[in-house]
């Protein structure tokens, strides 16, 4: 995660100052090896600093993006960090809350212009 953060908070300075654009942040996972708990707890923290970043005045964080979501049936195309919600209902919540509570910031920063 101090990687992962490190990361972040360099890209949005350079896409605040040099870029004069937010940032998403996209194509991010974990691969699964079976233990669902630990990617979850990942993607819950990935999520957390996005929102956290996000939620700054600046404006130089816009989101984030998963890779992949795919649907039931699509084991061919399987590389161990797709997410396939149908099966990870932990997962699903966690997208969804995040979804929510992005959402619901970008209705209080329009509010407020």
């Amino acid at each position: 995660m101090g990687f992962l953060q490190g990361w972040i908070d360099s890209h949005r300075n350079d896409s605040i100052t040099i870029l004069k654009n937010p940032l998403i942040i996209k194509e991010f996972g974990k691969i699964i090896k079976g233990n669902i708990e630990y990617r979850d707890s990942f993607m819950s923290d990935v999520y957390s600093y996005i929102y956290k970043v996000a939620n700054n005045s600046d404006g130089g964080v816009a989101g984030g993006m998963v890779w992949q979501i795919m649907s039931e049936g699509m084991k061919s195309y399987s590389d161990g960090y797709e997410f396939v919600l149908s099966k990870s209902p932990s997962t699903t919540k966690i997208f969804r809350d995040h979804s929510t509570r992005m959402a619901a910031l970008e209705h209080s920063v329009a509010t407020q212009n």
